[in-house]
């Protein structure tokens, strides 16, 4: 059963690393700004292919030689928990260490057969009624996650006298017990708690979704606009969706403390809810892409074409983006689907670090 696990979780990451430069936006290859033509030019199509093909035999080779290892090591939980853990950061440093093999060559390949510009002044292209859209769902939509939690704390307080001394922590891959706490109001309202934290996480996500800097191509602005609108939408509801599962399954848990729930429910609970957000995500990428770059929307027309804007310095490796000349906090990722923080903006490391304070407290509070 640990194999089974094992593997499952292999193919989703190497699945996810691999598919990353065709589900970016057209225009940007690799983290770098060559322009929806560019893209289409058979080298740059070879690089992708290449990234795939790396990925997968590499994440193959990591796969196979981990799985001698959990073998070898059967019965032992905590190292192959390790192991497990070892195993997903070297396939993740792996693929990025191969990403930047690529991101070097695009680079490369973009001072020899582009058209560059320096001042962006000229180019970027604004729409100042953007954010006065309505970019994601209405927060009051977060009040059926809250009531979750409500109806968990409300019953965790009924029932308490309920919940046996000893209460479950840690199931292992065939959902039997392996650690117990002893009961108290600190231990039993851990799982609410940890509800509450990521209520506040999926809503600043959400926000985030509404105050990220907008990114609309320079060939079709219009038509890059509606996807832009429509992407936040999409995940928006989504991200409302995901919240709204893990909720749920924390209160399924909170629940088998109190109630004769059979570990085997919660272990099916734990597959469904992670097959849906997973296979959510990868059908989201595949079908939306970043920025909503793979909605297919009904041509404008309207196509100007421009020299490329050569913002790549703002983009340290492709993948950090530090500009102190831009007044943005948050901004959608240039590899990879979904946002990351200005990194010369103090407030988005303040924003950030209290997100990560906040969870580590509560995890050492309650460990």
């Amino acid at each position: 059963m640990e194999m089974l696990y094992f593997i499952g979780m292999m193919i989703i990451v190497v699945g996810l690393q691999a598919v990353t430069p065709y589900v970016i936006r057209r225009g940007e290859s690799f983290g770098v700004m060559i322009g929806e033509e560019a893209a289409k030019d058979p080298v740059i199509r070879k690089m992708k292919r290449q990234f795939v093909q790396w990925n997968v035999v590499v994440g193959a080779a990591v796969t196979i030689v981990v799985a001698v290892i959990l073998a070898m090591l059967n019965g032992n939980e905590n190292g192959q928990a390790i192991v497990l853990i070892i195993a997903i950061l070297a396939v993740c440093v792996l693929s990025f260490l191969i990403y930047i093999r690529f991101y070097r060559a695009t680079l490369a390949w973009k001072r020899e057969h582009l058209e560059v510009v320096a001042d962006k002044v000229d180019i970027v292209m604004v729409d100042t009624t953007f954010h006065r859209q309505k970019l994601t769902i209405s927060y009051i939509w977060y009040l059926i996650p809250l009531a979750v939690i409500l109806v968990t704390i409300g019953l965790t307080v009924i029932y308490y006298s309920q919940i046996p001394s000893q209460i479950p922590m840690h199931y292992n891959f065939n959902n039997e017990v392996t650690n117990y706490a002893a009961k108290s109001y600190r231990t039993v309202m851990m799982m609410p708690v940890m509800q509450i934290v990521m209520l506040g996480l999926f809503i600043f996500i959400n926000y985030m979704m509404t105050r990220s800097k907008q990114v609309i191509d320079n060939d079709n602005p219009t038509l890059s606009m509606k996807r832009n609108v429509m992407f936040r939408q999409i995940y928006s509801k989504f991200n409302l969706v995901m919240g709204t599962l893990l909720m749920l399954l924390f209160m399924v848990v909170q629940l088998s403390f109190i109630f004769a729930i059979p570990s085997v429910v919660i272990g099916i609970s734990v597959a469904v809810v992670l097959v849906i957000i997973f296979g959510g995500l990868i059908f989201l990428m595949v079908r939306v892409g970043q920025g909503g770059s793979r909605l297919k929307l009904e041509d404008t027309g309207e196509v100007d074409r421009k020299p490329i804007r050569d913002d790549d310095a703002n983009w340290k490796l492709g993948v950090f983006y530090v500009n102190r000349q831009d007044p943005a906090l948050f901004v959608e990722k240039r590899f990879g689907v979904g946002w990351t923080i200005n990194m010369a903006r103090p407030a988005a490391w303040i924003m950030f670090a209290l997100v990560i304070g906040v969870i580590v407290a509560v995890s050492v509070i309650f460990s």
